[in-house]
């Protein structure tokens, strides 16, 4: 996995939440195939850690990836890419 360098993508803009802004990156990534089917992503303690972003606002973006089926999470062991439909 390729770290998320702090805040090197997130150009914070007062029109876009920033858990949106973490969400949309996160896609980007895997769009470009960094994050690839069935492969974790970053934990919630990373992406707090090299984004700068609170824990809540990590779990927001995570929640509302997982609402678009974009991935899924399995309890103790982390947030996965979902595969293609």
């Amino acid at each position: 996995m390729l770290p998320l360098t702090r805040y090197s993508h997130l150009m914070f803009t007062a029109d876009v939440p920033r858990w949106r802004q973490l969400a949309d990156l996160i896609k980007e990534r895997i769009a470009a195939g960094l994050y690839q089917p069935r492969q974790p992503i970053p934990s919630e303690h990373a992406l707090v850690q090299e984004t700068g972003l609170s824990r809540s606002t990590v779990q927001k973006a995570l929640r509302s990836l997982r609402d678009e089926g974009v991935v899924y999470s399995v309890q103790g062991l982390g947030t996965f890419v979902s595969p293609p439909r």
